[in-house]
Parts: C-alpha cells; sequence; structure tokens
C-alpha cells in the first residue's frame, strides 16, 4: 500500500567511505529522487565518517552533508558497496548500526552490493538471510557463516533489513521500496524514466560469468573447462572429467569445491548453459541451442535454465538479446 503519511516524508542518510562503488550510490540515490519529483517523499543525505568528501572507486569526489554523528535516527540508512576491507570493524559503523537495528518503527537499513558485509560484520545480519555481490560469496560464507546467505537472489529482506546483490541489483531494491512507499504507479514512472525494468526475472548469476575460472586461476581446471566446450555433448562422468584435467577425482571435487562453488555436475552444466546463452543471442532457435550446448533436449535446457536463473530460455532471449 503507498504511504499515506506523504508529508511526513522518509529520510533517507547513505552512510559512505572512501572507495565506495559511485553506482551502488548513485543508482538508489537517483531511483529515490525521480520518484520524488513524481510525489514529493523522500528527503535524502549522504553522510562521511568526518564530514569530508570521500572519493569513488572510478576516482570521482563527491561532497557530503554531514558526518556521521548527524544521522537521524528516524531515517533509513543506506550503505553502499565498494572497498570495504577498512570498514569492517569500524568503531563509527558497527555501533551505529546496531542501534539502528534496534529500532521499532518501521525505518530501514539497506546495502547495496559489498555493504551487506559491513552489516554481517555489525552482527545484525546473524540469522537472517541476505544477499550481495557474487564475487563475495566465499568471503561471505566463510567470514559470516551465521548468516542465511541468498547469494542468486537480486535483493532480500529480512525485516527492516534489506541487501541487494552485485551493483545495478541497488536499482532493482530500490524500485521495491519505492512501490512499497508510493504505490505501483510511480514505482513504474520511475522504472520507466531510468529505462530499466520494473522487475527482473532470476538472478544475479545471469549477467555474470558462469565460472569466473580466470579469478580461479587453476590451469587445470581452465584446460577441462575448454576440453569440455569443444565437446559438450559428451558424457561428462567424474571420472573423465579428473582424466581429462591430469587429477585425481578426489582433487577434482576439493578445487571446483574451493574455487568455483560447484560440483563437477553443475560445473558442466554452467559450461553448458554458457554456449546455450551465446547461441540464443546469435538467434538460434531453443531447439538449435539445446543440441549445440550439449543438453540434447529443449526440456533438459528448459530445466537448466530454471535451477539457475529462474526464467526459461525464451523469457532470456526476450530480455537480453
Amino acid at each position: 500500500m503507498p504511504n499515506t503519511q506523504l508529508e511526513q516524508h522518509r529520510h533517507i542518510d547513505a552512510l559512505v567511505y572512501h572507495g565506495i562503488n559511485l553506482l551502488d550510490l548513485a543508482g538508489p540515490m537517483q531511483a529515490f529522487w525521480t520518484a520524488d519529483s513524481y510525489r514529493p517523499n523522500y528527503k535524502l543525505r549522504i553522510l562521511s565518517a568526518d564530514g569530508q568528501p570521500i572519493e569513488t572507486q572510478p576516482g570521482i569526489k563527491i561532497a557530503v552533508d554531514g558526518t556521521f554523528a548527524d544521522w537521524n535516527p528516524a531515517a533509513d540508512l543506506l550503505i553502499p558497496g565498494g572497498r570495504i576491507d577498512k570498514e569492517l570493524g569500524s568503531s563509527t559503523l558497527r555501533p551505529l548500526l546496531k542501534e539502528a537495528a534496534a529500532r521499532t518503527n518501521g525505518e530501514r537499513i539497506i546495502s547495496i552490493c559489498s555493504g551487506a558485509l559491513i552489516l554481517a560484520d555489525s552482527g545484525i545480519l546473524e540469522g537472517k538471510q541476505a544477499s550481495t555481490h557474487w564475487s563475495r560469496a566465499s568471503t561471505a560464507q566463510s567470514e559470516f557463516p551465521n548468516v542465511d546467505w541468498q547469494l542468486n537472489q537480486l535483493f532480500v529482506n529480512s525485516g527492516n533489513i534489506y541487501t541487494s546483490a552485485g551493483v545495478t541489483a541497488g536499482i532493482d531494491l530500490t524500485l521495491h521500496l519505492i512501490e512499497q512507499d508510493l504505490g505501483s504507479a510511480i514505482s513504474l514512472k520511475t522504472a520507466q524514466e531510468l529505462v530499466v525494468y520494473l522487475r527482473r526475472n532470476g538472478g544475479q548469476a545471469q549477467f555474470s560469468s558462469a565460472l569466473s575460472l580466470q579469478a580461479a586461476g587453476q590451469s587445470n581446471i581452465a584446460k577441462l573447462s575448454e576440453i569440455i566446450l569443444s565437446e559438450p555433448e559428451a558424457d561428462w562422468t567424474i571420472e573423465k572429467m579428473a582424466q581429462s584435467a591430469g587429477v585425481s577425482t578426489r582433487t577434482l571435487h576439493r578445487r571446483l569445491k574451493e574455487d568455483i562453488g560447484a560440483t563437477p555436475a553443475q560445473f558442466v552444466e554452467r559450461l553448458r548453459l554458457d554456449l546455450a546463452r551465446t547461441a540464443l543471442l546469435k538467434r538460434s532457435s531453443i531447439k538449435q541451442a539445446a543440441h549445440l550446448s550439449g543438453f540434447g533436449h529443449i526440456q533438459n535446457l528448459r530445466r537448466a535454465f530454471q535451477r539457475n536463473f529462474g526464467i526459461t530460455p525464451s523469457e532470456y532471449v526476450e530480455r537480453f538479446s
């Protein structure tokens, strides 16, 4: 339902630090500002630890409106991602976030991208579901095992805490919040103005490289991927995969799990999905894509798309071709 007390306005304080991803801040703030131009409802501020301008990841400096000490206890807090290492364990952010999480009047804490790790570090995500950028999956799961990470979700809501996946997913989350505050008509107008989808189906896996093999840095795994991609229709048993990679089946299991978070079967499926997506975007039919990628039958391809991306091959083509 739309907010019926628009005259009160919803205050949003963005807490920023050196090295934030500029789009993590600018995307949501632009969306809120755009919605406000249709129906006034938002008061936006940017706060830094010392009230001084901060430098974003692209090197662009931005001015701020005050210090963390000036935060409004009645405001939503927005935490962008970026180079977060120095912010983990922050003596300024930790108590502030804990105090903010204890509020009971509907104020929200909103994290964008890797900003969720700052929330996790403060302890306020313990036992809650959350999302973050796919490239932070290993860190999130190892450093904060008591958080229920939903890493293929574009955004997740746990009570008054909202977390989003990588970068542009912050806009998806913001549109959702605008719809909560002002209704679907204003959210739709905002999406149209920004030329983005009001609601994207599927998770962040559909926008990232399936395996990030280069980042894994394992030459034998990269070699295996090339072999599988050259013969995707083969029956890739774990024994055959291990032999092709020149490692034992146990080592293959371990390296795939540690480096890319996949089982051998998932490894093959994701490689085939990469081939299928490429074929679909080159205007191949779904039947042709299923054949070229090694899935064989259309139904196998459809099931793999639903399992990994939450959408059908047809929906994928509609959104990205």
